[in-house]
């Protein structure tokens, strides 16, 4: 059990890895970003009414409408600020010197490389024990 939890760990690393790996590039992925921010504040307004109606905090297609409104303006203002937190991320990251930018990259993947090492090395001293 304790090895599925170090695994585990480590998976969780890896994708940590990873992401901060993908961020680094997301100047091009800015667009995308902000339609993916408003397709889910869509859905998780969607849901929040959903429950309010479950709940039966509200009734009637009017107060369902208003609610829904009301949750997405508040998600929209959430999620656009996320968005001027990652923007100001990427501008951070725009504004490092090149060899700074070519070492932090370099020491990612190394990193990277290394967990999938340990990874499949940990997958094969679990599959050795079953």
């Amino acid at each position: 059990m304790k090895n599925n939890k170090s695994l585990t760990s480590f998976k969780i690393l890896l994708v940590f890895l990873i992401t901060s790996l993908s961020i680094t590039g997301i100047s091009f992925l800015d667009n995308a970003i902000w339609n993916l921010i408003m397709a889910i504040v869509g859905v998780i307004a969607y849901a929040i009414v959903a429950i309010l109606y479950s709940i039966h905090a509200i009734s009637g297609s009017k107060a369902g409408r208003q609610a829904y409104a009301a949750v997405f303006i508040i998600l929209l203002f959430i999620g656009y600020s996320i968005y001027q937190g990652i923007v100001k991320f990427q501008k951070w990251i725009i504004s490092w010197p090149l060899y700074i930018k070519i070492c932090v990259l370099a020491i990612l993947i190394i990193l990277i490389i290394l967990m999938i090492i340990f990874l499949i090395k940990e997958n094969r001293e679990e599959t050795k024990d079953v």
